[in-house]
């Protein structure tokens, strides 16, 4: 009578077993290679700012794909304990006595692992990116992701500002070079122009692609134009000048553009009148960085050549990776010395914070990476050439938030061909 009832233990221990065992180390596995990818992207960044802070060449790796395998053995039987009624009799020996018992017994053995390539990105699709100044579609897609103010964005990604007049002439230039004894210049014109609404702004351009035409040349005409269709963003609309008097129509492409620009504002009437209508967001042409003529408007009482014209140059992901590497230059100095910055999210609420020092109240440090400390639970940590640095969990000031917009920037870096398909490195 026992056998069944042992079965039937055997069998709910085994699948609970199973069960806990199992859902236990797939939960294992994904959690150690959500946090392994982590750091792995984490020391990654860090690394490449060490190396670039001793003019060193900066390597990136990727892993394009990761594939877990596991398995589950389970073994089952039945141990007993006899103790003979009569050991010295034959059948006595054989027969159970008083003491006897029997147990169920399960095994459960789990094995699990990944295979993951990693590969390189030394290749000409990731370094021409990564060379190249960002564009205003790459700072839009930065602003839209909302990893702190501002302020920080625009320290990392912005090289220079410069003024000039209605001929092209340089009348001011704020360089964002922290060694600069003048850099205090660069960050009160670069919070000047964020609290006068320093953005980016799409626009639709609109590019002719044919003359215009009557109805009865479109017709003729409506074999080509159904093949212009297939190509983005074209369309047929009625042209501004008829033919013979009648309407008329015209081919053209519609492309969205990015750009840069400022917003007018009630409080801002200096800044309104300092630049042409160009550089305000919403105008017919131009944007920060042009250099379009004066319009009508900034022609009127004779005025266009006391307009002036806002030039904002970007950095390469380069550029911002060697401007990290002066920064931990410089607070590991003989002379350490930390970049502060201001929280732009608050200047609309807090007037006077504009204009605020640069003190421990009013800012924090820009960038904090501890050199040969003992740093305790650090976000990212490595060694290079004999020093340890690490980027301390607390206390780092925008640490953090810079850390994910060199990630989200080093993503839009990898153009579609910069990561191989097949691994340069392969461990099993």
């Amino acid at each position: 009578m026992r056998t069944p009832l042992i079965s039937a233990l055997l069998s709910v221990f085994l699948l609970s077993g199973c069960i806990h065992a199992g859902s236990s180390s797939f939960r294992d596995m994904s959690t150690a290679y959500r946090d392994v990818l982590e750091t792995y992207a984490n020391d990654n960044i860090l690394l490449n700012i060490v190396r670039a802070s001793q003019r060193m060449p900066m390597s990136f790796l990727d892993l394009p794909s990761v594939v877990g395998s596991g398995n589950v053995s389970a073994g089952v039987g039945v141990g007993a304990t006899v103790i003979s009624a009569s050991p010295n009799t034959t059948q006595g020996f054989f027969t159970a006595g008083v003491g006897s018992s029997t147990a169920p017994q399960a095994s459960l053995s789990v094995n699990n692992g990944f295979n993951f390539t990693q590969s390189s990105l030394d290749n000409s699709s990731f370094m021409v990116s990564f060379l190249s100044d960002l564009k205003p579609d790459a700072i839009d897609s930065l602003m839209n992701s909302d990893t702190g103010p501002l302020s920080i964005l625009y320290s990392l990604v912005i090289d220079y500002i410069e003024v000039r007049d209605g001929k092209n002439n340089v009348l001011e230039k704020f360089t964002n070079n922290p060694d600069s004894p003048k850099y205090e210049d660069f960050q009160k014109a670069l919070y000047r122009l964020i609290d006068s609404g320093l953005k980016t702004e799409v626009v639709l351009e609109k590019q002719v692609l044919s003359a215009p035409m009557d109805v009865e040349t479109l017709n003729k005409n409506m074999t080509a134009l159904v093949a212009a269709y297939a190509l983005p963003g074209t369309a047929v609309i009625p042209a501004d000048t008829p033919v013979n008097g009648k309407p008329a129509f015209q081919l053209v492409r519609v492309n969205q553009q990015v750009r840069m620009c400022l917003q007018r504002t009630d409080t801002e009437k200096l800044v309104d009148a300092q630049f042409t209508d160009a550089a305000f967001c919403n105008s017919a042409a131009g944007g920060i960085g042009t250099r379009a003529a004066p319009t009508k408007s900034d022609k009127k009482d004779g005025q266009a050549d006391n307009k002036k014209s806002l030039i904002i140059k970007m950095r390469s992901t380069r550029n911002i990776f060697d401007f990290l590497g002066q920064l931990l230059n410089m607070q590991n100095g003989p002379e350490p010395r930390i970049i502060r910055v201001k929280n732009s999210d608050i200047f609309k609420f807090d007037r006077a914070s504009l204009t605020a020092p640069m003190d421990e109240k009013n800012s924090a440090p820009l960038f904090l990476v501890e050199k040969n400390k003992n740093t305790s639970n650090p976000i990212t940590a490595v060694n290079y050439r004999g020093n340890s640095y690490a980027i301390p969990s607390q206390n780092n000031g925008a640490t953090s938030m810079i850390i994910v917009i060199l990630s989200e920037i080093l993503t839009l870096n990898k153009v579609p061909g910069s990561i191989p398909p097949s691994p340069a490195v392969l461990i099993r």
